[in-house]
């Protein structure tokens, strides 16, 4: 009388690795898709902000946040009545850009401000050669979008936002790592990068 045998045979095992190996594939491509869906976001974001403030300067002649100084734009009004010079600097103008886009004229939502690091978005103005903030001789004035602190982004999403929308380039265009020149280059791996970034995205000029 032969002993039954127990276990599983080469066609049973071989069946089992192909799902496990169709269960593993899909979730790396989900995390791909979900990854590539944040550098849209990232895109689509800087956009509207960027078509905000045109449609906020062609409704009311200004930029929003220009010519503000504590306490503005009050209730029931989106200017104010300060030297506006076409930039947002930072301090009073620029906590008054997201009060006057948001509150007072509706342009954007609160939602529109936060970013995929979980962040709000806010302004810093550059004054151009030998300010600080940006590393080595290449800092350029304007205002641009910041994120409070210094590296607090993700670099993979930044290196790929820079290709896709910007030069690719760490330390120029309107997509830059305001902490180094050389972050990423128009030849790196983005998915391969660790760390944080200091990433700001230019708004004016």
């Amino acid at each position: 009388m032969r002993m039954k045998q127990n276990g599983f045979t080469l066609v049973e095992l071989a069946i089992v690795l192909v799902i496990i190996g169709l269960i593993l594939g899909m979730a790396f491509k989900g995390k791909d898709l979900i990854d590539g869906a944040k550098v849209k976001n990232l895109a689509a974001q800087h956009n509207k902000i960027v078509a905000g403030i045109n449609i906020f300067y062609e409704k009311y002649g200004s930029y929003p946040g220009d010519g503000c100084g504590a306490g503005q734009p009050t209730a029931g009004t989106a200017v104010c009545t300060g030297t506006k010079n076409g930039l947002i600097e930072s301090g009073n103008e620029a906590v008054a850009f997201w009060v006057a886009l948001i509150d007072r004229s509706n342009i954007l939502t609160n939602a529109e401000r936060r970013s995929v690091f979980g962040q709000d978005w806010e302004v810093w103005n550059s004054t151009g050669a030998g300010n600080p903030s940006f590393a080595g001789t290449r800092a350029v004035a304007g205002s641009w979008l910041d994120l409070p602190g210094s590296a607090q982004a993700d670099p993979r999403f930044v290196c790929a936002l820079d290709r896709q929308i910007d030069d690719g380039e760490s330390g120029s265009g309107i997509v830059r790592d305001a902490d180094s020149t050389t972050s990423y280059t128009a030849t790196s791996d983005c998915w391969a990068l660790s760390g944080q970034v200091n990433v700001v995205m230019r708004l004016l000029p």
